[in-house]
């Protein structure tokens, strides 16, 4: 039997409804306030105390300041105040450089330098450059750029001066490890970076990829069709000091070598979760694999051995990587600076996340570093991790 409610309770009843969803509503948007007022209370609070501190050093300082270091500084400092390992601050001058890694070209005489003392180290010589041709090595010291001594000019100037417009000349003077001088004119060009390169060891492709930018995936599958091709045996895939770069050449070079699978997914700041490097399983390559790794195998790098290996079913050797799973997102600024912090973390589908703790090879193969000093490219026998992969796929 229905009962029927009077018309003064039912009101009564949607008037405590109404009431308690405001209370509701209150309490849900007090707290959005609360948090809001005591994130502007801190901001206010961080930007009198960059004023106090200005205020005093511009009215007592007996030294000139430079504002392009000041407020590179700040920034410097905000960054390191934040829990994430990865964030990073750019001049503008250094997401230039960064911008160009990114693309995989850089416009110069094609060397990597650093200060040392008070002249410029060569760290790098890049292939088929003018800085190769004119048989500069890593190691050369640089001590004159356009006749002037890099003493005088200053290190930091010399190393900007390096860089220019393609088609330009710069004339440098170079030490060797053992004094010799030499002074050339080089004429500054677009070098492409090699991020992947091959080689045929006991019938098998050896592919060793080296970072992850926009060129990476064209190179990759262009060799990857040479040794098809060639009918090899398998692919040995080296990973070993693959540290930087994007996941998005991940997407092509999967492609290419897998079945279908969905690698991974990625978990944005406010726990949103998206599917990651879905493959097709067109060219899927149905031969054996192995992924040699160590401690500076990063991010990109660690997809990619967890990719093959879980549903390639490649064998991975050498050492636990370096356990970076967390993305990055680079917001740049009018003045050509940037920065770029963590805002997505990546897991994979098919086994447990290595975020924090790397990926753990089935063969572990720890080397030495006198070891690692005298590896040669593409050599088994300098190379026990290189020597261990070829026995392990030919177990497969």
């Amino acid at each position: 039997m229905n009962k029927k409610i009077s018309l003064g309770v039912a009101i009564s009843l949607v008037a405590v409804a109404c009431a308690i969803t405001f209370v509701l509503a209150m309490t849900v948007s007090l707290n959005m306030y609360n948090s809001m007022v005591t994130g502007v209370q801190e901001r206010e609070t961080i930007n009198a105390k960059i004023k106090e501190i200005d205020t005093f050093v511009r009215g007592s300082s007996i030294y000139e300041l430079d504002e392009t270091d000041i407020l590179g500084g700040i920034m410097d400092g905000y960054i390191s105040g934040l829990e994430d390992e990865y964030a990073e601050y750019y001049t503008t001058s250094e997401y230039y450089k960064k911008q160009q890694r990114d693309s995989g070209e850089i416009i110069g005489i094609g060397v990597e330098t650093v200060i040392e003392g008070d002249y410029l180290k060569v760290t790098e010589v890049y292939e088929d450059s003018a800085a190769e041709v004119a048989e500069i090595r890593k190691d050369y010291v640089i001590t004159r750029v356009n006749n002037r001594d890099i003493l005088s000019l200053g290190a930091e100037q010399a190393q900007k001066q390096l860089e220019g417009e393609e088609g330009t000349k710069i004339t440098i003077t170079t030490k060797a490890p053992d004094g010799t001088e030499n002074t050339v004119t080089l004429v500054r060009q677009v070098i492409e970076l090699q991020s992947v390169k091959g080689a045929l060891v006991d019938g098998y492709a050896y592919i060793k990829i080296t970072t992850f930018n926009a060129l990476t995936d064209d190179q990759f599958i262009r060799l990857i069709d040479k040794y098809e091709s060639q009918s090899v045996l398998g692919y040995i895939f080296d990973l070993r000091g693959a540290s930087e770069g994007d996941i998005a050449p991940l997407q092509n070079m999967l492609n290419r070598i897998m079945p279908k699978a969905t690698v991974a997914k990625k978990v944005l700041a406010d726990g949103t979760e998206e599917e990651l490097l879905l493959t097709d399983g067109t060219r899927e390559i149905k031969k054996p694999m192995t992924v040699i790794v160590n401690s500076t195998t990063a991010c990109a790098a660690e997809l990619f051995a967890v990719a093959v290996r879980d549903f390639s079913g490649a064998a991975v050797v050498g050492s636990v990587t370096a356990g970076k799973a967390e993305l990055q997102t680079t917001r740049s600024f009018k003045d050509g600076s940037a920065v770029s912090i963590s805002t997505a973390t990546v897991h994979p589908m098919n086994s447990e996340s290595f975020r924090n703790v790397g990926l753990k090879p089935g063969y572990i193969i720890d080397i030495t570093q006198q070891q690692e000093a005298v590896i040669k490219f593409a050599d088994p026998t300098t190379d026990p991790q290189l020597q261990k992969a070829l026995e392990a796929i030919a177990s497969i």
